[in-house]
């Protein structure tokens, strides 16, 4: 597949999986419990992106030709990849201190991006 194909299903996965996180947050900040459709949209977007996430994430570092011996800043995405995994669980149990969490996360997502487009080292 192209690597045009693969950076598609990365972004896509990029927006389910932060709609999802920022969805529940929203929820907890105005102290709202999701529950029913809500609560199984937040979460199937969150995982659906995270799985789309990972598979187009190889998939564009197979395209690169770095798959077999990755790049420092691949590790680092992937270390990411693991904390936007673990977040939901964050967001769902402290999502109440509000934007404090936001601006933590957006953080993160802005790490995650200049790694991408820099790939420092």
């Amino acid at each position: 597949m192209s690597y045009e194909f693969y950076k598609i299903i990365h972004l896509t996965g990029l927006f389910m999986m932060i709609s999802g996180l920022m969805g529940l947050l929203a929820l907890k900040m105005a102290a709202v419990e999701a529950t029913g459709k809500v609560k199984s949209l937040i979460f199937i977007s969150h995982g659906l992106g995270l799985t789309f996430l990972l598979v187009s994430g190889f998939g564009l570092l197979a395209r690169l030709q770095l798959a077999r011996d990755m790049p420092n800043w691949a590790y680092a995405k992937i270390g990411v990849w693991f904390v936007f995994a673990g977040a939901i669980s964050l967001v769902k149990r402290k999502g109440q201190i509000g934007w404090p969490l936001y601006l933590g996360l957006m953080a993160i997502f802005i790490f995650a991006a200049f790694l991408a487009g820099t790939k420092p080292f």
